[in-house]
């Protein structure tokens, strides 16, 4: 019984350590263009895994034309080392050679190219570009049948968990020039959640210890006897 109860809190301790954790992290991408905010999920009083809200955030406008703003479901779809994968942050910029890529340099798919010497570049809200009036490409916007089996990769990058997951073109999300999707993390909700998190992890921690030296004093005393 003792030892189902100290197997709680600890189980306890670690499942708000990560949480604290999981929260420290959506708060450090608050102002990260296009970042979900992961969730952690339970299991028998476990952390199972973390799952990222895909909620819509706000669009910011900053009149950058290579600012892209997805508004809906979908995702742009970007070529990396390991395959394609998928992200909401649409803070483009182009390769000496007119190459539409992430600030990472990955390409962004669709084969879009624009000229040095353009002036005016326009992206409409299906994704087609056009340099000074000349058509340099569509971008691919993709949606999934289940965005929930998607996870995370880094780079505020998606990728999909189930094998047979397969990306649609998109027919519900819409480009908007000139914006960026903000962090969906709310700022206030989350620092709250982080001192309400450590409140708990210091209280786990304290049942911890007291058992700790209540084992140090029963070996200690048991000492004595002898």
């Amino acid at each position: 019984m003792r030892l189902a109860y100290v197997y709680r809190n600890i189980s306890g301790a670690l499942a708000q350590e990560y949480r604290l954790s999981v929260t420290a992290n959506n708060l450090a991408n608050a102002a990260t263009p296009g970042f979900k905010k992961d969730i952690p999920v339970f299991k028998d009083f476990m952390v199972f895994r973390t799952q990222p809200d895909l909620s819509q955030g706000q669009l910011e406008r900053t009149d950058r034309p290579l600012d892209l703003a997805l508004s809906g479901p979908g995702f742009f779809q970007v070529d990396t080392p390991n395959g394609p994968r998928y992200t909401r942050n649409g803070a483009l910029t182009l390769t000496g050679e007119g190459l539409l890529v992430t600030q990472e340099g990955w390409p962004v798919a669709g084969n879009v190219t624009i000229p040095a010497e353009a002036k005016e570049i326009t992206v409409t809200p299906e994704g087609e570009v056009m340099a000074d009036g000349e058509r340099a490409g569509a971008i691919d916007l993709v949606e999934f049948a289940d965005p929930k089996l998607l996870e995370k990769e880094g780079y505020n990058l998606f990728r999909s968990r189930d094998p047979n997951l397969a990306p649609q073109p998109a027919a519900d999300t819409r480009l908007e020039q000139g914006y960026l999707e903000t962090s969906n993390v709310n700022v206030t909700e989350s620092m709250i959640n982080l001192i309400d998190l450590n409140r708990c992890y210091e209280a786990y921690q304290k049942i911890i210890q007291s058992f700790e030296e209540t084992d140090t004093r029963i070996v200690n005393d048991v000492g004595r006897l002898y």
